[in-house]
């Protein structure tokens, strides 16, 4: 037990400097219109490019960020390049892509989250209409009632 909390506590040291390091990458994964086959978008994958292991999975670190409320800053970094990404594909005359990024239930909670995506979308110049946000199952699982409603 004292092997996987020493485990835990290196994993979150290290991922506390992780953003600073410029060690998270996005990958970008194609929508495709099956009727077209034309690319119609992106869903942005998070991993991390850690010095000696390599690039990680999010399976391996997503729980850490979000138990420690490191996935705000995360996140928000996220949203950040992959809305410049998505901007800087329109300003080579691609096509207009929908951007998918997937928030976390923390973030999804946060009181400023519309004025926070406001902020980004203002800065990188995208189009709002080409933002798509995802949100996970365990998020609506957490108040049954409320996402019945949806």
């Amino acid at each position: 037990m004292n092997a996987q909390a020493f485990e835990r506590l290196a994993l979150e040291s290290s991922m506390r400097g992780a953003l600073e390091r410029n060690e998270f990458v996005l990958l970008y994964q194609p929508q495709v219109d099956l009727k077209t086959g034309w690319i119609v978008g992106a869903e942005v994958l998070l991993r991390w490019r850690h010095p000696r292991a390599g690039l990680v999975p999010p399976a391996e670190f997503i729980h850490v960020l979000e138990e420690s409320g490191l996935i705000v800053p995360v996140g928000e970094w996220v949203l950040r390049a992959a809305c410049a990404r998505a901007r800087a594909w329109r300003d080579a005359d691609l096509p207009p892509l929908r951007i998918a990024v997937n928030l976390s239930p923390r973030q999804f909670k946060q009181q400023d989250l519309a004025d926070r995506l406001a902020r980004i979308l203002d800065e990188t110049g995208l189009d709002p209409g080409c933002l798509e946000l995802e949100l996970t199952e365990s998020l609506l699982m957490e108040d049954i009632n409320s996402a019945a409603l949806c």
